[in-house]
């Protein structure tokens, strides 16, 4: 039965070595099927796992998040091929696409296998000192402020009732309109965790209360952020 292997990326848009160990690159050294999120990045990463064929012998396949033609990605699992799947960053299908192409290799009987490396929302939560043992990822808050405040109103309530870790992000020109908001429309003793462009080196991750935040904030404005608030 052939393979759908979920492979886990940089978090670094500077794509410059392969996240993966030696026994996972040896696990997908043979593939030469790929369903990639963009053409161009996916070929950046695939660069960097040294398979058994060069670059340009590879069948790469791009998600299309509007309209897709799923048939078309999964004929060579059909055809008896092991298939890799790639996200621009991070891990395929967690908080990016890809999810349906591995609803479908379940649903034909096909092997799944993710491989371990990073994922933004679990780097962060790691680091953060919030609870981990109950959290949930949001994805994005609603843009507009009046809705965004009852939204973040709501998440407080769970906060302050469950000890729910809330775990969010933004489109990075909007981040600062989301980091104000949270300084202004949360009780001060809630914490907030900023992790800024991760695997780079210009790596933060910083946890205070909004009431710390509140006497030092920071500039976001075009930043890759991924925004934790919890107890």
């Amino acid at each position: 039965m052939p393979n759908l292997y979920l492979i886990p990326t940089s978090l670094n848009p500077e794509i410059n070595a392969s996240v993966l160990i030696e026994e996972q690159k040896a696990q997908i050294h043979h593939l030469k099927h790929f369903i990639v999120e963009t053409a161009k990045t996916g070929r950046a990463h695939l660069k960097q796992l040294g398979l058994a064929l060069p670059l340009q012998q590879l069948e790469v396949l791009e998600l299309n998040k509007h309209k897709q033609d799923y048939s078309a990605l999964i004929e060579p699992l059909k055809q008896g091929f092991d298939v890799g799947l790639i996200s621009d960053c991070g891990c395929p299908a967690v908080a990016d696409p890809g999810s349906r192409v591995v609803s479908i290799a379940h649903a034909m009987g096909f092997n799944v296998v993710p491989l371990i490396g990073p994922s933004s929302i679990l780097l962060t939560l790691m680091a953060s000192g919030l609870n981990g043992q109950k959290f949930s990822f949001l994805g994005y808050l609603p843009a507009e402020p009046a809705a965004r405040k009852t939204r973040l109103k709501q998440l407080e309530g769970q906060i302050l009732k469950e000890g729910i870790t809330q775990i969010f992000i933004e489109a990075p020109f909007r981040n600062q309109h989301l980091f104000d908001a949270l300084l202004a429309g949360l009780n001060h003793e809630i914490k907030l965790c900023v992790g800024i462009n991760l695997m780079t080196e210009d790596q933060q991750i910083i946890s205070k209360s909004i009431g710390q935040w509140q006497r030092k904030a920071l500039r976001l404005d075009k930043q890759e952020v991924i925004f934790l608030i919890g107890q």
